[in-house]
């Protein structure tokens, strides 16, 4: 099996994670997905972004569960700690923003944070945002959701059993995992490197269940997976797996 290569965050090695900019590069590399990851604004909007808080990405500081949608646009996205002033234009997209840039360019793995998991599920919930947003796109073929959230995949699969779920997991035996693909009703699971072993492998080829990986940024590491015949793995430099994947210089 040839595993596809899942840009993390975008082209994050080279450009400010979770922005459009670092996007584009994913796919002027050759990406075959893009996974990004999302939060829910005080005012309902779904945005693009790693951590609960502005803090480590941008030039702002918050939660943004308790800020709107114009308060996390004000500030810059372009990870000054990382690459200074150079992407200093950059700004936190919303989902909808980058399903616009992505739409029949690139498939899009979709990860729900905790932070904005909330304890019961709402019509106005991240579940049911997010359900709008990809429908409105007309990429519910394009799209899979995931999550280490259960209940968040839940809620998605009772919302809209058409949009994939896969399930993330850190660390958990290979027998859980199964059982976890079940309960979402899931063909995908995406488990941290560290938990890959042939009982995952075998286990999953018998559930029908495709296994992906995160995160590889090393050709030699990448080679090495390969004997688990992953999906997918995830990387922060799509571009240099790529190249070891196709033989290129």
């Amino acid at each position: 099996m040839v595993p596809l290569i899942i840009a993390h965050r975008g082209d994050s090695a080279h450009r400010p994670e979770n922005t459009l900019a670092s996007f584009e590069s994913a796919l002027a590399v050759g990406a075959d997905l893009i996974e990004l990851d999302v939060q829910r604004t005080r005012d309902g909007h779904v945005v693009v972004l790693h951590d609960g808080t502005l803090d480590r990405t941008t030039n702002g500081t918050g939660k943004v569960f308790e800020m709107t949608l114009a308060e996390v646009r004000a500030v810059s996205a372009g990870y000054p700690d990382r690459f200074g002033t150079k992407y200093s234009e950059e700004r936190v997209p919303t989902l909808a923003d980058a399903l616009k840039l992505l739409r029949g360019r690139a498939r899009v793995m979709i990860e729900i944070k905790k932070e904005s998991v909330a304890a019961t599920d709402t019509d106005d919930g991240i579940e049911a945002l997010l359900v709008a947003e990809v429908r409105q796109a007309r990429m519910a073929n394009d799209v899979v959701f995931i999550s280490f959230e259960r209940r968040a995949l839940a809620r998605c699969r009772d919302r809209a059993p058409e949009i994939q779920r896969g399930h993330l997991f850190y660390r958990a035996e290979p027998e859980d995992v199964l059982a976890a693909a079940r309960e979402i009703e899931s063909t995908l699971v995406m488990c941290e490197k560290g938990m890959s072993s042939d009982a995952l492998r075998d286990g999953a080829h018998a559930a029908d269940l495709k296994v992906a990986t995160w995160v590889v940024d090393e050709p030699e590491e990448f080679r090495d997976l390969a004997r688990f015949d992953l999906y997918g793995v995830g990387s922060n430099r799509p571009g240099v797996l790529l190249d070891a994947l196709w033989g290129r210089d």
